[in-house]
């Protein structure tokens, strides 16, 4: 069968011109289905005979005969190539891809268009084409369930910052964050994080370009969180502490990053966005204190 890895060392035999190769189940494979080459102990060896042969077979099944640059190709590109495989090799298919949203009851305002979209549902779309963005700020949310379902989340946001636009931070699968980050870094608004209230946290919210806050309930419904031992998870601080400790202590004195970790360093325990959707908590801005060294809540 002239399957994909058989169509590849072909394609790198004939290109290096190559007189031999290693013994596995591919090239046995070559070997045994199609007569190339003479077993000589560990190795294969091939003569231009051979690769001549090979040239014909790959050029009969529509193959390219030497190896071929995937690298800024698109899959259409790639099978137009003769390439052995249209998905393998190439850049990344969900490159400069993000995921977009709006709060509940607003519209997805960008490239001079209003679109509303039903609830858990958001936009794929390559950040590169994103124009005219009329949104006051960029809302960075941690977790995908809670950007799947921000619309079950209550926000008290100040003026400038209550119609956000909503950003996934990424995965490995749904939108990337190395697409994310190169998104927030291309734009001139601030970012405010929506983020779990734990050490990990804190630190991808301090990490945003132009963090302006970071959404979460107020002072007090904070506190009834971390103090109380049915809902908080010292489990979080114990497992992330002990990697950003250090991280913390470079924190600005006034940013609302170093307000928030003296809240969960005080308890030594954590909180995530899933327990302000389940309790209906609203979530306020967290910002710096204009000329202070402390941070407040608006």
């Amino acid at each position: 069968m002239l399957d994909n890895r058989v169509v590849t060392l072909m394609q790198r035999l004939i290109g290096d011109g190559a007189s031999s190769t290693p013994k596995n189940p591919t090239s046995m494979r070559l070997h045994d289905d199609f007569r190339l080459g003479r077993l000589k102990g560990k190795s294969i060896l091939f003569t231009e005979r051979d690769r001549t042969a090979m040239a014909e077979l790959l050029q009969a099944r529509g193959f390219a005969t030497h190896p071929v640059d995937l690298s800024a190709m698109t899959r259409a590109e790639r099978l137009q190539s003769g390439s052995a495989d249209e998905k393998a090799g190439g850049g990344t298919i969900k490159n400069h891809r993000i995921s977009i949203k709006a709060l509940a009851g607003q519209s997805l305002r960008t490239c001079g268009r209003r679109l509303d979209l039903p609830p858990r549902a958001h936009l794929d779309v390559d950040w590169q084409t994103l124009t005219d963005i009329e949104h006051g700020c960029v809302m960075l949310v941690e977790n995908y369930e809670d950007f799947d379902r921000l619309h079950e989340h209550r926000f008290d946001l100040p003026p400038g910052f209550d119609q956000p636009l909503a950003v996934y931070r990424g995965d490995r699968h749904e939108s990337r964050q190395d697409n994310v980050l190169a998104f927030l870094r291309s734009l001139d608004l601030p970012t405010i994080a929506f983020v779990d209230i734990d050490p990990k946290g804190l630190h991808i919210a301090q990490s945003c370009p132009r963090l302006h806050g970071i959404v979460a309930p107020s002072a007090d419904d904070l506190t009834s969180v971390l103090a109380n031992p049915k809902s908080a998870r010292p489990d979080l601080y114990t497992a992330q502490i002990v990697a950003l400790e250090n991280f913390f202590a470079t924190v600005p004195p006034a940013s609302p990053t170093n307000l928030l970790w003296q809240h969960i360093a005080r308890y030594r325990s954590g909180a995530v966005q899933e327990r302000w959707r389940a309790d209906a908590t609203s979530c306020v801005l967290w910002i710096a204190a204009p000329r202070s060294d402390s941070a407040t809540a608006s």
